[in-house]
């Protein structure tokens, strides 16, 4: 899996490419932990270029999301294609996470204290 991040403003912006599957999500998790190391506590998961997650995927979103919440952070996410709109709204997370229709508008809804 290819993983972007860029940081900007005290947001975190994701951006995986790939299947977030058993396979890749352990990668997704390590950097994830690193940002949360680098006291980042606002993330946007730009989901544009993702073509499957499963439970394994969900779990480090989810975990992103209970660690980050605890620090008044918060995690939005972006681009989501179809058919993982289809998983999240199975799995009723699409009730949990803002979603945006872009990464830029993910990141600005932050505003500008973030």
């Amino acid at each position: 899996m290819d993983l972007v991040t860029n940081e900007t403003n005290g947001v975190a912006v994701i951006s995986p490419a790939g299947d977030i599957d058993s396979s890749t999500a352990p990668t997704l998790q390590q950097r994830l932990d690193e940002l949360l190391g680098k006291d980042v506590h606002n993330f946007v998961l730009d989901l544009s270029r993702v073509g499957f997650i499963d439970s394994t995927g969900l779990a480090a979103v989810v975990r992103l999301y209970k660690r980050v919440r605890i620090g008044e952070g918060d995690v939005r996410l972006a681009a989501v294609p179809p058919q993982v709109q289809e998983v999240l709204d199975l799995t009723r997370l699409s009730r949990v996470f803002e979603i945006f229709p872009t990464a830029v508008a993910a990141a600005a809804s932050f505003g500008p204290q973030a």
